[in-house]
This record gives structure tokens, C-alpha cells and sequence, in this order.
């Protein structure tokens, strides 16, 4: 598992940095100008935009949270296991080294600092409609 992660990690980081650098902002974007297009065709076509980028963002951020929720029930089922009963020794020390490990925990990052999971698609929502609202603001003064 440990590897599996070295390896996604090392093929999919720039990826996500580069997912959430470009559909954050655009998120933002669609959200203002859905809300600001005087026509319904434009309304429909910009919610439409606003939505197909969020479920991009939402399709990596559940997947990464997965993963990690996948990791902490490898490392409970390694817990419950009751591996102190076991009468084999090279099984037990194989046990507390899975246990070790698991301690650390597993996390997806998007380049080495955003971390990537279900909170941050809530993040993002955040800040998309605060500044939706800021800009909605500023342009009715």
C-alpha cells in the first residue's frame, strides 16, 4: 500500500497542483458570471460550466479521500487482528511493522502543499462564493 502511494503520489502531484491552481479560479469565475448574465441562455450555459468543474475537482478530492480512508482500515484491520496472539514470530514482527507504518497516515497532496480530500472541495465552494459575493458587492457600487 505504502509503495502504491509513493507511486501515485510521485505520478498524479503536479496534476492535482495544477487541477486545483486552474479549476479553482474558473469555479469562481462561472459561479459570478452565471449569476451576473442578464440572458437565461447564458445563466444556463455558464451553471452548466460551473458544475462540470466542480465534479472534476469533486472526482479527484473524493477518490484522494478514499485512498485514505482505505489506508486507516488497513491499519485497523492490522490492529484488531489481535497479531499479541499469534505463535508465529516473523508474523507478529511483520504485523507491528504494518502497525508502525500505519501511524504516519496517508495523505494525497496536489504538489507538496495543498492536501487533497474532501474538505477541500468544501474549501473551494468557500471561496468561490465569497468571492462571488465580494465581486456582486463591489459591482453594485
Amino acid at each position: 500500500l505504502s509503495r502504491f502511494i509513493k507511486q501515485f503520489r510521485g505520478a498524479f502531484s503536479l496534476i492535482l497542483l495544477l487541477m486545483y491552481a486552474t479549476f479553482g479560479p474558473l469555479i469562481c469565475v462561472e459561479l459570478f458570471t452565471s449569476a451576473e448574465s442578464h440572458s437565461y441562455q447564458a445563466q444556463v450555459r455558464h451553471a452548466v460550466t460551473f458544475v462540470v468543474f466542480t465534479c472534476r475537482l469533486c472526482f479527484y478530492c473524493i477518490a484522494a479521500s478514499s485512498i485514505t480512508n482505505e489506508a486507516l482500515t488497513v491499519a485497523d484491520a492490522v490492529y484488531s487482528s489481535k497479531w499479541y496472539f499469534h505463535e508465529f514470530p516473523r508474523l507478529k514482527n511483520t504485523l507491528l511493522l504494518m502497525i508502525q507504518n500505519s501511524q504516519n497516515g496517508v495523505t494525497i497532496e496536489a504538489g507538496g502543499l495543498i492536501i487533497f480530500n474532501a474538505e477541500t472541495i468544501v474549501k473551494v465552494l468557500k471561496v468561490a462564493w465569497s468571492a462571488n459575493s465580494i465581486l456582486r458587492g463591489l459591482r453594485q457600487n
